[in-house]
């Protein structure tokens, strides 16, 4: 559906009672306010007020926000009478302004900029999650579901029919998962999705966050996205493979090398983004987890495959993706264009948020790849995690 008209037409033949109108605060958490769908079309023609603190940000100041009607999703796991769908939504500030904190529209700015390159980026991305018990009276723990490992099968493997109803859930959502599998963590699993353009990666990340858990939920299940949910066992990454073309042709080894180059030297820089919770760092100190600051090799944060394409695994399930996949544009961008720093050999990445946040503070890079107020409210928020002991850390709040 591209145009308003399809929109209000599917509504209608679909008995669509409500929608909702989604966006993504500064940390990548999904946000949304139910509109009757009555309303829609006044939706798009006049946007729908919002406070400013859904955002991130404080309190006091209207936001708009307004559907993207290429992005209306099905919600299956809702009932077909009455229907509830989901659309992400641009947001504005009351006199058409674009809000500059808007993570989408980061993402954007970044694929324009990437686009003076002259090469072109796809991305296909894994998210790992683990499957743990309720309580009797719903309550999440920490028990999981098995005790299956790394591409186990049923009936060891207890999530093979979660994993085939998220699948199915994901496809009748217009998404396009390529595989998925049981991972190496008891109860742990993986969902890949076929390559696409960043923005729309960004956007199937945000809606199977949100489909895994309301499926798990419903058959009695918690899914947590948290980095490190149980101790001593093996974290859930962010896996991002970067393919690059030019004039639709892919690229060879020495122009893959550039860019992942550029990104490998920004990694520590960057890691208050892709790794920015505290539960992120108990994830990159396991044995098994890819974070040494190499570009190949055993454990390494990053690496080159046969076709020459830029498998980026430091990132995990708690980053919001679409300022991390903005940022890989920016810094890969600045490797093709030879102007990346080299990467350092005793470079490392931070051990703990707080460091997360120094290095972020101290880096140029950051402070001229995103907006002033975007990037000095996200730190000030993680420098104040960083000192925190947050529940969310570790049942992975909404993430």
């Amino acid at each position: 559906m591209t145009s308003v008209e399809d929109v209000v037409e599917y509504i209608s033949e679909n008995d669509v009672k409500f929608v909702k109108m989604s966006f993504c605060d500064i940390f990548g958490r999904q946000k949304n306010i139910s509109l009757n769908a009555a309303h829609f079309r006044e939706a798009c023609e006049k946007g729908v007020t919002i406070d400013s603190s859904a955002t991130g940000f404080e309190r006091g100041t209207d936001l708009l926000l307004f559907p993207k009607t290429e992005t209306v999703t099905a919600m299956p796991w809702r009932p077909s009478s009455g229907a509830v769908v989901t659309v992400m939504c641009g947001i504005s500030y009351p006199d058409g302004t674009p809000f500059e904190s808007d993570c989408a529209a980061l993402l954007d700015a970044a694929e324009k900029d990437f686009a003076q390159t002259g090469y072109a980026a796809t991305f296909m991305t894994e998210s790992e999650f683990y499957i743990t018990r309720l309580t009797e009276n719903g309550d999440p723990t920490l028990i999981p579901v098995d005790y299956a490992g790394y591409l186990d099968a049923a009936p060891l493997d207890r999530c093979e029919n979660l994993r085939r109803e998220i699948v199915f859930t994901l496809e009748s959502m217009g998404l396009k998962p390529q595989s998925s599998h049981h991972e190496h963590g008891h109860g742990q699993n993986a969902v890949v999705f076929k390559e696409s353009d960043a923005g729309t990666s960004a956007v199937n990340t945000v809606l199977f966050r949100s489909a895994v858990k309301n499926i798990a939920y419903s058959d009695g299940l918690y899914a947590t996205f948290a980095p490190s949910p149980i101790e001593n066992s093996i974290g859930s990454n962010f896996r991002i493979v970067v393919g690059l073309t030019k004039n639709g042709v892919a690229v060879n080894s020495s122009e893959a090398t550039a860019f992942a180059k550029g990104v490998l030297a920004r990694l520590p820089e960057i890691a208050v983004f892709t790794n920015p919770v505290r539960n992120s760092y108990k994830r990159l100190l396991h044995r098994d987890t890819p974070c040494r600051m190499t570009l190949g090799g055993a454990k390494a944060a990053m690496r080159l495959t046969s076709d020459n394409k830029i498998e980026i695994s430091s990132a995990d399930t708690a980053c919001n993706p679409y300022v991390v996949l903005a940022l890989i544009l920016r810094s890969g961008g600045e490797g093709l264009r030879g102007i990346a720093p080299l990467p350092s050999e005793n470079a490392v990445l931070p051990a703990s948020l707080d460091d997360a946040v120094i290095a972020a503070r101290k880096s140029e890079f950051l402070a001229t790849a995103l907006p002033k107020e975007f990037f000095g409210r996200y730190i000030d928020k993680k420098e104040a995690q960083a000192i925190e002991l947050a529940r969310d850390d570790v049942l992975g709040g909404g993430m």
